[in-house]
């Protein structure tokens, strides 16, 4: 599961850049205490065996890929793999050596000349990079960014993509606002139209967990967002809007309610649009007050001048 939103994310940093746009406003008196303990994007910051099982994978689809053309892998190849493995044993919070050049080297050939069947533990190896600040800033700041390759290969032409490879994808695209510079990356670069637009679609896939992690992503880009009806603004609430009340899974609808409330809060023009799609939100099919659902609902139709 996504850990975040809480703050239990890498950095310490405030989700919300879009926040000294406001200046006074309503919504400001309001008390909405579920919304100001979820300030941060979720993240995916469980690092089980180190990337070590990837790794490993990596260098036995490397070895047979030479195979198959009667060669070895190169041996800067080989040593790149085990570059990366110790570097994903350091703590992200405190990288003590950067990553090696030839590191982003071969995860950069992976995603030009491997099969993307093969990518799945490429794609787990971008999730945990994508939490060490220094890898976040090299990619944010690089043409090789693989950030919008992964959304428009994995993620928009989503029903072609293997199941493992889908959700691998959507976690790593998670980690992409594990910082500033990469969430800046993401959120001012061509690719945020084609990410919102393939994470919407995945709100009607049939696999939970797709729609859960696609949830996240919607929530993490929801932070990020002008307080105006910016066109992304206006995608994400008409699409969580219309999709809200068809959600049965509990997580996925929280992170729905909380990107919502995240788009409203202190922004006239989203609240007026909500107001027109006349959200069905039904809290008698939830759990009590204690439901997260219910919590963040609440906090969400207090926006809307609903509550």
């Amino acid at each position: 599961g996504a850990e975040g939103g809480r703050g239990e994310g890498v950095d310490g940093r405030e989700g919300e850049e879009g926040r000294e746009e406001v200046g006074s406003h309503p919504h400001m008196d309001l008390s909405l205490p579920l919304l100001e303990q979820y300030s941060r994007p979720f993240l995916l910051t469980q690092r089980g065996d180190e990337g070590k099982g990837a790794v490993a994978q990596l260098k036995s689809l490397q070895a047979a890929a030479f195979r198959d053309k009667g060669a070895e892998a190169p041996p800067e190849e080989v040593a790149a793999l085990d570059q990366l493995a110790a570097y994903l044993a350091q703590d992200p919070a405190n990288p003590k050596e950067p990553l090696p050049k030839a590191c982003y080297r071969f995860m950069a050939r992976v995603l030009a000349e491997w099969p993307l069947k093969s990518w799945g533990p490429a794609l787990d190896i971008f999730r945990l990079l994508l939490l060490y600040q220094p890898v976040s800033r090299h990619y944010a700041n690089s043409a090789g960014n693989p950030v919008p390759i992964i959304v428009k290969r994995c993620l928009s032409r989503s029903d072609a993509v293997p199941r493992g490879v889908k959700l691998r994808a959507l976690f790593a695209v998670t980690n992409a606002f594990a910082h500033a510079e990469g969430t800046r990356a993401v959120t001012r670069g061509g690719a945020l139209g084609e990410l919102i637009e393939a994470a919407l679609e995945m709100l009607s896939a049939q696999d939970a967990a797709v729609r859960m992690s696609a949830a996240a992503v919607l929530y993490n880009v929801a932070l990020q967002l002008p307080k105006h009806a910016s066109i992304e603004v206006v995608q994400i609430a008409s699409g969580l809007g219309h999709m809200l009340s068809e959600e049965k899974d509990k997580d996925t609808a929280f992170r729905m309610l909380l990107g919502l409330g995240k788009l409203a809060y202190c922004n006239t023009e989203a609240v007026q649009l909500l107001q027109t799609l006349a959200l069905q939100i039904n809290t008698e099919e939830w759990g009590g007050a204690e439901d997260g659902r219910v919590k963040a609902a609440h906090e969400l139709k207090m926006l809307l001048g609903e509550a």
